[in-house]
């Protein structure tokens, strides 16, 4: 008698409700979800947070620059490459491939040389299954690497001179720059010569004129003027300089 009960107040609390405890059609995709709920897409760098830009000199060797990616998904613990689809690339790329290295992919690429300006654009990837993309930056030198000649006071009458490039440079390159200190007892002639060593951007050239006779019976350097100078050393067309007044 309890068990007939029991059912009938069963069946009644369903008809009044809308809520389903089971429902057999819907089996299929509970344990669809629940496969899915596992699944963890990996699509990236391989071997950090993010994948770094490529930046390619203007004239190429040929010999392509690589990054290294992750691309799989992980379900239940097993995991399953997937091989990244190139969706885009820039029109100046002569080499392109995204291929797999044991557990990893490789992105490898080879520029036309550059004999204009710094040219830019992006690769993009997309992940299978997950419909993820993946967008790295590339970036390939200008023809004009130019240098930039500045001047600051590390402290009193202490300048620093310093010779930046816009890209790393080949062979050393050597500059020398004109400039007078002076102050109200007169001034003082002299250049700074500056090197920038092979595969470097900057270099730098201190002088020190706390001293000096010019500081010593007429006090304080009260400025700096900086004159066109010379350069010497291959892959420089031209420079600019800041002055320091």
């Amino acid at each position: 008698m309890k068990n007939i009960l029991f059912i009938l107040s069963l069946i009644i609390w369903c008809s009044c409700s809308n809520e389903i405890l089971f429902d057999i059609d819907k089996v299929g995709d509970i344990v669809t979800r629940a496969a899915n709920s596992d699944s963890t897409y990996c699509f990236g760098a391989s071997d950090s947070d993010v994948v770094e830009d490529f930046v390619i000199s203007p004239k190429d060797d040929s010999q392509p620059l690589s990054r290294t990616l992750c691309s799989y998904v992980e379900v239940n613990g097993t995991k399953t490459l997937l091989q990244p689809e190139i969706v885009s690339d820039p029109s100046w790329l002569d080499y392109l491939i995204c291929f797999q290295y044991y557990d990893i992919y490789v992105l490898s690429v080879v520029a036309q040389d550059n004999t204009s300006s710094l040219r830019s654009g992006k690769i993009v990837l997309k992940q299978p299954g997950s419909n993820k993309t993946l967008t790295v930056g590339i970036t390939q030198n200008g023809i004009d690497n130019r240098i930039m000649i500045s001047m600051k006071e590390l402290y009193s009458n202490h300048p620093i001179f310093t010779a930046t490039t816009t890209y790393p440079v080949k062979k050393d390159i050597s500059c020398r720059i004109p400039y007078e200190a002076y102050n109200d007892g007169g001034k003082y002639e002299s250049s700074a010569s500056i090197t920038i060593p092979k595969g470097e951007t900057k270099g730098t050239y201190e002088m020190d004129y706390n001293g000096s006779p010019l500081v010593f019976y007429h006090g304080d350097i009260k400025g700096y003027k900086l004159y066109e100078g010379t350069i010497s050393g291959d892959g420089i067309y031209n420079y600019s300089f800041y002055r320091y007044w």
